[in-house]
């Protein structure tokens, strides 16, 4: 029978060998814990931006209704259970007895602002309405008791709500995504409470003794940034950090030799796809032709050129020799086994002479030049695919050069439409298809929260129908036959190019007992001194 949802694979895998981590005094539970970072963290206001890195953060300070485990299932956050009443009609109950840092005491109102807050932060450059899409209203019962109405089935509510962090509306009131940053409006009911943040360097945490769960065996939880690959391992083999996330590929085979570390790997969720600027008819700011003179029409706009593009990756390559066996070629956005995969949409295969042929077609015979652009400190080796994938486009005359950037600059840039082709990632956050669909895919509008990271501006009508139609779907095996249709339709329609699925990967010090997770969060509550 086929699996249904994404299952944990972890493994830990550590023999004698090369390096050894410094001598350290043993440490007993109860004290600190260093956590490397690969991806940069940009903000304290868990409604800012949505990006793995600030959920990394978030998480240990605000709660959600709902929480997934390590292995990705749904659990009980601060609401103890939930359930349909009707097809548009959500009941919560919310956890009793549960205080903010502060001491002040959760009720069912911080639930009303935080969802009122959470559409809207200004000047975010990707917010979570998109998570709150489906909620019109929130009717509040008793100070514990919620209901959620949604004007059409929303069967994936649960899921959505496990990215929207709670906070207070006593302290929220009025605050800016700058209050968040210094501190005084960073006031949650999670593990951990705010100590101090230093943009571009680290997030300080100390243990929340008020919080409902168990007690946490972290006083101190330190959150650094680590951007270099080499410096992360370096960092962790010196001592200096407990646990690292997404540990460079090259250093995978040493790490695993060395016998006071060892690797845990999970399947995961991370999709590495290129965007091509649709939003422009005329000129597209970074494509010229041969010569160097800008092209009066954007080549994207053609489908011909967007098949050429992905024709002319040769995936597998980029699997095995840039990422070393720690991504799979893929031409969707969900993994093999996983809810809504369509096994029908396979990873294109390398055609260059094709590729070569379409772009004749579509009045390019000569080809043309374009500036990839991609972040350099967001996703494994991201700069590196990158360089890749243009020298595998400059080999069917697009010639293709690359700029890469750090995150914070990167995804503003790109939320504006400044690039004509793009390297991002997406991590499917319901665990289906769907959400891909309805904020990369559907057609941009802000009022309805879709599209929210359509970031080359793609639309179509007729997907968008199919997109609403599936994802408001109760039945669960209709739901996924509407959501492989619709899947189906955007990949024929090459809006987005996708490359790879990549494994979640984190290195730790023996002596930690550390539970992976398909989410790709790196979460002190998920660590623990072994024994």
């Amino acid at each position: 029978m086929r699996r249904r949802h994404l299952l944990a694979a972890a493994g830990a895998l550590a023999t004698t060998g090369w390096g050894a981590l410094a001598p350290r005094p043993a440490r007993a539970a109860g004290t600190a814990l260093q956590i490397g970072l690969g991806g940069a963290f940009t903000t304290m206001d868990p409604h800012f931006y949505h990006a793995v890195p600030n959920h990394t953060v978030a998480m240990h300070i605000y709660e959600r209704l709902i929480n997934r485990a390590p292995d990705g299932r749904l659990i009980p956050g601060l609401a103890t259970e939930w359930k349909p009443l009707s097809d548009t009609l959500w009941e919560f109950k919310l956890r009793p007895g549960v205080k903010f840092h502060d001491g002040g005491d959760f009720t069912a109102d911080d639930v009303v602002f935080t969802f009122q807050r959470a559409r809207d932060v200004p000047n975010s450059p990707g917010g979570f309405g998109g998570f709150l899409r489906a909620v019109e209203r929130v009717e509040v019962m008793d100070p514990l008791t919620i209901r959620l109405h949604t004007p059409v089935p929303a069967p994936d509510l649960g899921p959505n709500l496990t990215y929207v962090g709670i906070v207070s509306r006593r302290v929220g009131e009025g605050a800016t995504t700058a209050d968040y940053n210094s501190g005084k409006a960073a006031v949650g009911t999670g593990p951990y409470k705010f100590a101090s943040y230093t943009p571009g360097n680290r997030v300080e945490l100390a243990r929340n003794d008020l919080w409902w769960g168990p007690k946490q065996g972290w006083e101190t939880v330190a959150l650094r940034l680590l951007s270099n690959p080499a410096g992360r391992t370096a960092a962790l083999l010196s001592g200096d950090v407990d646990l690292i996330d997404t540990p460079s590929v090259s250093d995978l085979p040493r790490l695993r030799g060395d016998a006071r570390v060892q690797v845990e790997a999970i399947p995961g969720i991370r999709l590495i796809y290129l965007v091509p600027d649709l939003s422009r008819e005329g000129e597209s700011p970074f494509v010229t032709d041969a010569g160097g003179t800008p092209l009066p029409r954007n080549p994207f706009r053609d489908l011909r050129v967007r098949q050429a593009l992905s024709i002319a990756l040769q995936r597998d390559a980029l699997a095995d020799r840039v990422m070393l066996g720690t991504a799979t070629p893929t031409g969707q956005w969900m993994p093999p086994g996983a809810y809504s995969y369509a096994p029908k949409v396979a990873p294109p295969q390398l055609d260059a002479d094709r590729a070569r042929k379409l772009l004749a077609e579509a009045g390019l015979p000569d080809g043309f030049r374009l500036v990839l652009h991609t972040p350099n400190d967001r996703y494994p080796n991201d700069a590196r695919l990158a360089q890749a994938v243009a020298q595998m486009w400059t080999r069917i005359g697009v010639q293709t050069t690359v700029e890469a950037m750090p995150w914070s600059t990167y995804v503003a840039r790109g939320g504006r439409q400044e690039f004509s082709m793009g390297l991002w990632g997406w991590g499917s956050a319901t665990f289906e298809g769907g959400y891909m669909l309805s904020q990369c895919f559907a057609s941009h509008n802000k009022d309805r929260s879709l599209g929210l990271y359509n970031y080359g501006r793609f639309s179509d009508p007729e997907l968008d129908a199919m997109i609403l139609r599936a994802t408001s779907t109760v039945d669960e095996a209709a739901r996924e036959a509407l959501l492989i249709e619709a899947t189906e339709k955007a990949a024929a329609a090459v809006p987005v190019i996708p490359m790879l699925m990549l494994q979640n990967l984190w290195a730790v010090r023996k002596g930690i007992d550390f539970s992976p997770r398909s989410d790709e969060r790196t979460l002190a509550v998920d660590a623990r001194m072994a024994g």
